[in-house]
């Protein structure tokens, strides 16, 4: 088996992205695979044959494609490299070890929210298909330990900033709009984090963080597909902040208006004492 210390659950979930994208039969021949069909990898309840997602993932890591001949041990080997990695493998004894659910600590902090930031991006593009459609900061969190099956103790707010940075800086690479612009808090707001992320990610923020992302969510759904009304849709905040900023400019207007005067009920001047009544 040839090194694959360089090899990360990341380059793992960029080669199953693009089994999906192309199909199987695509990918095995693009990359000269035979279909091993015995451990296969086994994500999100889809099979991948094993053998092609390593040496594709080398690819991804290195800039080199290990090839079949390369790959000692074969489907068997290859299999022993992604159990490493995190991901399950069907076919052999090994599976319900496979499936055992992982702790962060186990698998190292970094490696954990490498495979929740590729997992976050699978969740938010599938958001992103239906038309003002947003996820919470819950949501995500739960969505993205199961479909890795890497999952920890520590509150969400500790990490999840951290893997939607990483999914913001992966769109910037791909040209893409900002997927975690979808993510919202229980207060349909992009909360404090977006701010950073999008400086870090673009260089600048201009304006307000909730606007911001209401255009950037717009973009998201015209790239990834979704049902978008005629015109190509429009931007808009979410329900429940639209809400929250409407009572705020009733209560300011309500702040701004001069008292009445209890007799006459016209406004009173400053000096509190009523020109009609006085």
């Amino acid at each position: 088996m040839p090194p694959f210390q360089a090899v990360r659950p990341e380059h793992v979930l960029l080669a199953l992205e693009e089994f999906d994208r192309i199909g199987a039969d695509e990918f095995l021949s693009r990359y000269g695979f035979d279909p091993a069909g015995e451990h296969e990898l086994v994500h999100n309840s889809s099979s991948y044959d094993s053998l092609a997602v390593l040496g594709v993932a080398h690819l991804r890591a290195t800039g080199e494609l290990a090839p079949p001949e390369d790959l000692l041990g074969g489907a068997e080997g290859a299999a022993d490299v992604l159990r490493g990695l995190g991901f399950s493998v069907a076919g052999d004894d090994a599976e319900d070890e496979g499936d055992a659910p992982l702790d962060a600590s186990d698998v190292g902090e970094n490696t954990a929210r490498t495979a929740w930031a590729g997992c976050a991006r699978e969740v938010l593009i599938q958001t992103a298909k239906k038309y003002h459609s947003v996820i919470t900061t819950k949501e995500l969190a739960t969505a993205v330990t199961e479909r890795s099956n890497i999952h920890t103790k520590r509150p969400s707010h500790y990490w999840i900033g951290d893997v939607l940075a990483r999914v913001a800086a992966e769109c910037t690479e791909r040209s893409e709009p900002l997927l975690s612009s979808l993510c919202v808090n229980a207060d349909g707001s992009v909360g404090a984090s977006y701010a950073p992320t999008v400086i870090s990610a673009r260089g600048s923020l201009d304006g307000d963080a909730d606007d911001h992302a209401a255009r950037e969510r717009l973009e998201c759904y015209r790239t990834f597909g979704a049902d978008l009304p005629a015109g190509g849709g429009t931007w808009a905040l979410t329900p429940r902040l639209s809400a929250s900023r409407s009572r705020e400019r009733r209560a300011a207007a309500a702040d701004k208006m001069p008292p009445l005067c209890p007799k006459c009920h016209t406004a009173v001047p400053s000096t509190g004492i009523c020109d009609y009544c006085d």
